[in-house]
């Protein structure tokens, strides 16, 4: 019997060992049995990553990409559904068997092509959408450029809600007044690289490659957490198009003249050539295996409406990237854009009758203020950009600019270089945290008998980290550093930047948004140094400058609409700016160092250009817009609109009118009214708004544009007759104060176009601008344009 027993439990444990040793099978059988589901999602017509798409599995698992398009998840054995979504594409389900073995799968998603659903890059650094930012944004689209005539990049965002463009100065939310080509507060990239000059800190609109554009991307707020100096006031970003599997080549011609201005006995052309324009565009992508290629160019002539203002110009422009098919995520490239340019402009008008269109000093001699330059352009972007397989992206960015103006009849002219290097990590943990961050280096020389010989090097790091909670809550925050050098004297430090915001998704298409941002610019040589003349007009240095500094904060809310097919996003914001140091572009008398107003009146004029640091600055506002798009009938109907109030005070200049009002009890109310007129910040106007749209019906498209811009109420008090208080009623340049007392009710401009999709590959165009012919003035002493038409032809191959 004892025997049984041993036996019986040598039988369990040999039985628990069976079970034991079955289980360690099973497990071992599980685990091979089970797939890995990996791949990467792209956008199916840019074959630009996508990130955060979700890939869910049969309702019950899920993971979303990483900065680099990867996705991966398990799959136990068996049949399942994988459906990728993403809110700014459609979405695709498949089916797929789990078999043991792992199984890679890249998709492309195609995108909606609705308003209600726009990819974003620039506040973020990565793919997102518009409506999950905390920022107010607004994107230009390359079908919003295609139909309506635009030349220049300046000239489509004049149609852009928020935003002015004045002599060529941007200016977003009223953030920026008009400088004389001298120093911008709005930082203009091209693929996230900047685009302003290394002298003058200015944009140069033509030589932006309008033909490459995929959309422009405009952030209304300061954003030098990122991008640093000179995005004190906002951004505007031009994506460009990388090639698709199917090559694309196009070609734009457009010829254009200008009609005579509604302006009596005024008009220099009457009975000669009317004013015109030309202008000629090509493009073409291709992907050859592993290369992207892209060639473009540009050849524009224009005898302006000014007269004796011209532009003749040629761009050309390339872009290649090499994707590496053995080491995979690396990517190489290079980027060149090349423009040489001459043309004539001048300051102001001589006067505001027979001389509205003539420049101030005629078009010769030593007191003319026709300016004749020959310029050059050249940009070389080298950069490489290497996506790991834990989700993170190394980039590295090289810039070489070269900026040469050569004024005719002169010597005066600047040749400036600038090396620009950056490089980039950003990673997406655990956790949904994004985190983007880098170090800017740039050099810039500068040898110019304009401003003197000039060195600068600029050092910035910088980082920003985005967190999502809850699916439905946004975090951002962000800090920078830079410090700014020239000619190897004192150290310029920006403080320490910061920014934060927060996106809430109340329901499907609510989203509601703050945020606040910290800015900075330093001054531009040209600011700085500058000493030059224009016929009788002076621009003067100011070696004493400093940085300015400032703030902006906001909240919004975004909300989408569906009505039957109709869709779209109405979005409110109110916003403050404020700023210290406000670098102030001041036109005046400007007397020499310990002089007086009589030792000044004894010798030559010092009329002219300076630029100045105001104490403090505060700008505040609200805006509405709309975007949207849906059909009537059979016909698709687009459309952009936008109302923008703002407040923008000199905190400096409403202390003394408080302090003068507060001791002259006796004034009256029209006289208090005048003095709370001079607290607003000259060149801006005070309410703008702007309205675009666009229907189809078959090959026939209809669109057009209006814009109102209320009047200027302050601009600077030489033009005038009232600064200094010694020229109080005597106008420096004639006529600007009749036609301001003529024109004080703003200006509204209509633009029109219409489009005939002739073939498949041939599209012809007709477009009217100021179809009214209304007269105004840009800014004192410019005129815009009067009525012009042209006629389009665009030609795909």
């Amino acid at each position: 019997m004892e025997k049984f027993y041993t036996l019986l439990r040598h039988a369990r444990n040999f039985k628990g060992y069976l079970v034991g040793f079955a289980f360690i099978l099973f497990i071992a059988h599980s685990t091979k049995a089970q797939t890995i589901l990996k791949g990467i999602v792209k956008d199916s017509v840019t074959q630009e990553v996508l990130v955060g798409v979700v890939v869910a599995v049969d309702s019950t698992q899920s993971t979303t990409t990483d900065l680099n398009g990867h996705y991966k998840i398990t799959l136990t054995p068996g049949p399942h559904t994988v459906t990728f979504s993403y809110v700014t594409y459609q979405g695709k389900v498949m089916q797929i068997k789990a078999d043991g073995n792992d199984a890679i799968y890249d998709i492309t998603l195609p995108p909606v092509s609705q308003n209600l659903q726009t990819t974003v890059v620039t506040a973020s650094m990565y793919g997102k959408n518009i409506q999950q930012e905390d920022v107010s944004m607004q994107v230009i689209k390359a079908q919003d450029i295609e139909n309506t005539g635009m030349r220049q990049v300046d000239e489509t965002m004049c149609n852009v809600p928020g935003v002015d463009v004045i002599d060529q100065q941007a200016n977003i939310r009223g953030g920026s007044g008009w400088t004389y080509g001298a120093g911008s507060r709005v930082l203009i990239l091209v693929d996230g690289l900047p685009e302003l000059t290394p002298d003058a800190g200015d944009a140069i609109w033509d030589f932006l490659p309008m033909e490459q554009i995929s959309q422009i991307e405009v952030i209304k707020g300061a954003s030098s957490a990122l991008y640093g100096s000179s995005a004190l006031n906002g951004v505007i970003n031009l994506r460009t198009a990388w090639p698709t599997s199917t090559p694309v080549t196009t070609f734009s011609v457009m010829s254009g003249i200008y009609a005579n201005p509604n302006v009596p006995d005024s008009v220099p052309w009457k009975g000669g050539q009317q004013p015109y324009f030309n202008n000629f565009s090509f493009f073409h992508s291709q992907q050859i295996k592993q290369l992207d290629l892209i060639l473009s160019g540009n050849l524009a002539d224009e005898k302006s409406y000014l007269f004796g203002s011209y532009d003749q110009r040629a761009r050309v422009s390339m872009a290649t990237r090499y994707r590496f098919k053995h080491i995979d995520g690396l990517m190489v490239g290079v980027k060149a854009n090349y423009m040489y340019q001459n043309n004539g402009t001048w300051l102001v008008w001589a006067n505001d009758s027979a001389g509205i269109l003539r420049p101030f000093g005629g078009l010769s001699g030593p007191n003319s203020s026709l300016v004749q330059t020959l310029l050059r352009r050249l940009n070389i972007d080298p950069f490489i950009n290497y996506n790991l397989a834990d989700g993170s992206r190394i980039s590295l960015q090289a810039r070489y600019f070269l900026s040469s103006n050569v004024d005719y009849g002169s010597d005066k002219g600047s040749i400036a270089q600038s090396y620009y290097y950056e490089l980039r990590y950003q990673k997406n943990f655990k956790y949904n945290i994004n985190l983007s961050a880098g170090l800017v280096e740039s050099k810039d020389i500068v040898v110019a008998q304009l401003y003197g010989d000039h060195t600068s090097i600029n050092q910035a790091a910088y980082m920003q980290l985005e967190k999502k909670l809850f699916d439905r809550l946004d975090l951002t925050a962000g800090i920078r550093k830079e410090s700014n050098v020239i000619d190897d004297t004192a150290k310029e430090n920006s403080p320490i930047v910061f920014r934060a915001g927060a996106n809430y998704k109340i329901a499907e298409h609510t989203f509601i948004r703050a945020s606040y941002g910290e800015g900075y610019r330093f001054p531009s040589i040209a600011e700085k140094y500058i000493n030059s003349s224009v016929g009788p007009v002076s621009i003067f240095p100011d070696p004493t400058l400093i940085p300015e500094t400032g703030y902006s904060s906001e909240i919004g809310i975004s909300q989408g609409v569906q009505v039957g097919s109709w869709r779209g996003i109405i979005d409110i914001a109110g916003f403050e700016t404020d700023y210290k140091n406000l670098i102030d572009f001041s036109f005046g008398l400007w007397l020499p160092k310990n002089a007086t107003h009589a030792d000044s009146l004894n010798e030559a004029p010092f009329l002219g250009f300076k630029s100045i640091n105001i104490e403090q600055a505060q700008i505040s506002g609200a805006e509405l817009t709309l975007t949207g798009e849906g059909k009537i009938g059979p016909v698709t109907v687009r459309f952009i609109g936008g109302f923008t109030a703002i407040d923008p005070i000199n905190l400096a200049q409403k202390d003394s009118v408080n302090k003068y009002e507060s001791s002259h009890s006796n004034l009256t109310s029209a006289q208090k009214d005048s003095l709370n007129q001079t607290e607003i910040l000259n060149y801006r106007s005070l309410y703008t708004a702007k309205f675009g749209f666009e229907a189809t019906y078959k090959k026939l498209t209809l669109g057009g544009n209006v814009r109102y811009n209320s009047f200027m109420v302050n601009v600077d008090g030489v033009f005038v007759g009232n600064d200094p208080p010694y020229l109080v009623n005597t106008e420096l340049i004639p006529g600007i104060k009749e036609f301001r007392d003529a024109h004080h009710t703003g200006d509204y401009i209509i633009d029109a176009h219409i489009a005939y999709q002739a073939t498949d590959k041939v599209k012809m165009s007709f477009i009217v601008k100021n179809l009214l012919n209304r007269t105004y003035m840009v800014r004192p002493g410019l005129l815009g344009p009067p009525e012009n038409f042209a006629i389009q032809l665009n030609i795909s191959l």
